[in-house]
């Protein structure tokens, strides 16, 4: 953005109040912070600023009342919201309330960085339209599904969520097998002006095909035999919720070309029936599967395909978001507990770190299974490497079609990971051997999941958390 703007900081911690100074100050802006948020709205009633940065957590009213006081009465401040704790709940909360964006200390110069360009960009589009439109503001804290994740990866897929959610346009989730796309989807369901209503669940690859048009439209009387009665289908049983279709891949054609239909004109008939019917529940699909593939091989209609697709998440498998294991691996060991009544088992370090450095084809859902052959299988409190390392040994082995040849990204992560080890975590030296600015060396960790090494002999350029 251009120099001379105004941006207040609101953080009740001097060092992050300093470093941001620091920050804005050198890129030409007007820095005024404020340690609460009494204080910092009565600056953005002075000064009118062009951006606020504000912490999800202060002492006195919270950021997020902060967020939902500037969007109503300052809606055409933005406001990038910074916290070091990280939720899926929070994040979601946030979009939904107006911010800008939403970003996890310690804070990435390169990324608030990113951010600002990519505010001035909107700025400036919206200058050129004049048809710059409010961000929605309803709060919804009646989530009942929590998606555990820190890691950048998954922090774009909660901004997706909080964006999608409040319309009923269609979704298309794509991702590995258990990478958590039903979790998402009712996700998306759930932080939905709709959330009240059904959630439905297609599975297309368990549904006999005889049966899988009935179930969805329902059937008239004496439609075929054994039709005794006229049933409701799933699209009109769910009003106006969601029904999601899993594994939309394994749909068979002749159903595309009728769910197609739908999607163009929202209605439908019962087997049997001639009488359109109407309904407004949203459609969200999941696939495994290549689409784009099956379209070429003329096995998935490609109209179909761009009707889907109107809006895509991409979820990561998890050897690309290895930071969220140690997460993952407390959460369901929390739940193990909570289930079997007891107190929750640890991994001593080691076992984490084995976990960090597997490559989990099957996912999330394997991390889980592997987790609860674990803690079902000793007494002790705590879970060894060598106990740790049996159980995923005896791990079903899911065969992904890349095993043969490894994939670029696998092969860029163990080098990176390499030189890493070889250069002492030293980030300037691995820069160098890499051939590689430090930036770029820092996009790729993160993009990798690879943390840095305790005790590193570099100087981070990140602004530590402090709350």
């Amino acid at each position: 953005m251009e120099n001379d703007l105004d941006v207040i900081v609101i953080d009740d911690q001097p060092s992050i109040l300093e470093s941001m100074e620091m920050f804005f100050g050198l890129r030409g802006w007007n820095v005024h912070t404020a340690i609460n948020g009494h204080e910092g709205l009565s600056l953005i009633e002075r000064i009118r600023p062009a951006l606020v940065v504000l912490d999800i957590r202060l002492p006195g009213i919270s950021g997020l009342d902060v967020l939902e006081t500037v969007s109503h009465r300052f809606p055409d401040i933005p406001v990038i919201m910074i916290t070091a704790y990280q939720s899926m709940e929070s994040t979601i909360q946030a979009i939904k309330l107006g911010a800008f964006d939403y970003i996890h200390k310690p804070i990435d110069i390169s990324e608030m960085d990113a951010v600002l360009q990519r505010l001035e960009q909107v700025a400036s589009a919206s200058r050129e339209s004049d048809m710059s439109e409010a961000a929605s503001q309803i709060p919804n804290d009646g989530s009942h599904t929590k998606i555990v994740a820190k890691s950048r990866r998954m922090k774009e897929v909660f901004k997706t969520i909080a964006l999608v959610s409040e319309s009923r346009v269609t979704v298309l989730i794509q991702g590995e097998s258990g990478t958590g796309k039903e979790l998402i989807a009712r996700c998306v369901h759930q932080n939905s002006p709709w959330s009240s209503e059904s959630f439905n669940l297609m599975d297309c690859s368990t549904i006999v095909d005889s049966l899988m048009e009935s179930e969805l439209f329902g059937y008239e009387k004496g439609a075929f035999t054994g039709a005794q009665d006229t049933r409701k289908g799933r699209l009109e049983l769910t009003g106006d919720g969601t029904v999601f279709f899993d594994e939309i891949g394994e749909l068979p054609l002749r159903l595309q070309s009728k769910l197609l239909r739908f999607l163009q004109a929202r209605e439908f008939t019962r087997v049997g029936g001639n009488r359109p019917i109407r309904s407004n529940a949203r459609i969200i699909a999941a696939t495994n599967r290549d689409l784009t593939s099956l379209v070429q091989k003329r096995k998935f209609r490609e109209d179909l395909y761009y009707r889907l697709k109107v809006v895509t998440i991409d979820v990561p498998p998890l050897r690309q978001r290895r930071s969220d294991i140690p997460l993952l691996a407390d959460f369901f060991l929390q739940k193990i507990a909570q289930e079997a009544g007891s107190p929750p088992k640890q991994l001593e370090p080691a076992a984490l770190k084995l976990l960090m450095n597997h490559d989990w084809p099957g996912n999330v859902r394997e991390l889980e299974n592997v987790l609860i052959r674990a803690a079902v299988m000793t007494r002790s409190s705590v879970l060894t490497l060598a106990h740790t390392e049996s159980c995923l040994r005896d791990a079903p082995q899911i065969r992904r079609p890349s095993d043969d040849l490894p994939t670029l990204e696998s092969v860029e992560r163990d080098h990176i990971l390499r030189v890493l080890n070889t250069c002492g975590w030293h980030l300037g030296n691995t820069c160098a051997r890499l051939g590689i600015s430090r930036p770029t060396l820092r996009a790729r960790m993160r993009k990798y999941g690879i943390e840095s090494s305790p005790g590193a002999g570099n100087v981070p350029s990140t602004i530590p958390p402090s709350d």
